[in-house]
């Protein structure tokens, strides 16, 4: 299996502080048999360059030579209006893909303003949005879940979602619904939110059965190996 959502590299964001922290992560990923994690680094383009980003993102994986498992450079983008100042974001798409993790506002609604701006990353830039962390967003529901996947977007949940009692139950449905594609750790440290996959995946066996972790692994699988997995759909705004 293959996280696809952790801040693992060092000393970039508010993730892994230092490279000690950072290959805890991984050896923690190791022992659960993840052996591929996608790193995504939040990247707020309207705090930063692209160019530092990228910069400090090389160097960063430069420095994890002792991890024992694959390392996949992303990122997390913020989606925001000085994102379209570049002519091109491949860069920050999963390695060798044009699928990039997106984190939308924390809006009360889905307005029309996202939903154009994310067609912009579709049609303009080429690119398959991943919507990170689908459970946080207070806005978002099963209709407009509907909607972006109908838009072509992949849609992303944490485990930790899975793992919470009090949300464990929204997140298998929506699993058992299909809405998610992927699931992610979005691991920052080993104290407040470690790497916590495997207990989230026997969760979903148990709970759903082994087809839907092999659905999630073979999402997982596509994506970091380029294949196109969605079909844009026609939509409106529910």
């Amino acid at each position: 299996m293959i996280d696809l959502h952790t801040h693992i590299l060092p000393n970039i964001d508010d993730g892994a502080s230092d490279i000690e922290i950072s290959l805890q992560m991984t050896e923690a990923l190791y022992t659960q048999n993840i052996m591929k994690a996608v790193c995504t680094p939040h990247f707020d383009p309207s705090s930063t360059s692209l160019e530092d980003f990228i910069k400090r993102r090389t160097s960063a994986l430069s420095r994890m030579s002792g991890s024992r498992i694959q390392l996949i450079p992303a990122s997390e983008t913020i989606l925001h209006e000085y994102l379209f100042h570049y002519h091109d974001l491949s860069k920050l798409c999963i390695e060798d893909t044009r699928y990039l993790l997106l984190e939308l506002p924390y809006l009360k609604k889905l307005d029309s303003k996202i939903l154009d701006d994310i067609s912009r990353l579709l049609d303009y830039y080429n690119i398959i949005p991943i919507i990170a962390h689908i459970e946080r967003y207070h806005a978002i529901r099963r209709k407009q879940i509907k909607t972006l996947i109908k838009m072509g977007c992949m849609i992303q949940l944490n485990t930790g979602a899975i793992l919470n009692k009090r949300t464990r139950k929204k997140a298998l449905q929506y699993i058992k619904k299909e809405y998610i594609n992927v699931i992610g750790s979005d691991c920052h440290d080993m104290q407040k939110r470690p790497p916590y996959m495997r207990k989230a995946l026997e969760l979903i066996e148990y709970k759903l059965g082994a087809p839907y972790c092999e659905r999630l692994e073979y999402y997982a699988e596509g994506i970091i190996n380029g294949i196109e997995l969605m079909k844009k759909k026609s939509y409106i705004i529910e």
